[in-house]
């Protein structure tokens, strides 16, 4: 339950909060702290892991209400999905920022070239500018 949480982006104040509140269980914010950071290596060989050379098309989209310390805040969650040659669909990553915006769209597009994808057959977005600059064979 703690990774859970924490996944879903809740603060180690929260998480020792809401184990309580589940299980009437007390448990310390240093031993949350020791559990989420078990899985930092595993998030961070994900984030950095190769991606396919080809992908048939990639759905880019920010959404921008999340949850942070109890309170609804205006976010971007950069999300890259992308449907592969076998058929199969591939969070490529997510990306938090302050706002949508050109620059942030270049970095999404900027790291998924560096971590080895070299053609995206059709891209879906609502930022075609971006796409045409960093993928110009791509259909938009």
């Amino acid at each position: 339950m703690i990774i859970l949480l924490y996944a879903k982006a809740m603060i180690v104040s929260s998480i020792e909060w809401q184990i309580h509140e589940m299980y009437y269980f007390d448990i310390s914010t240093s031993a949350i702290s020791r559990s989420t950071g078990t899985i930092i290596g595993d998030i961070i060989a994900w984030r950095n892991r190769p991606l396919e050379k080809h992908y048939l098309m990639v759905r880019m989209d920010g959404t921008v209400k999340v949850r942070e310390n109890l309170n609804i805040i205006n976010k971007t969650v950069y999300i890259a999905l992308g449907l592969r040659t076998d058929g199969k669909k591939e969070v490529l990553r997510l990306w938090l920022g302050k706002t949508a915006s050109f620059v942030c769209w270049m970095d999404v597009l900027a790291d998924i070239k560096t971590r080895g994808t070299q053609d995206i057959l059709v891209t879906a977005t609502d930022n075609t500018d971006t796409i045409k600059g960093m993928l110009p064979k791509a259909v938009t």
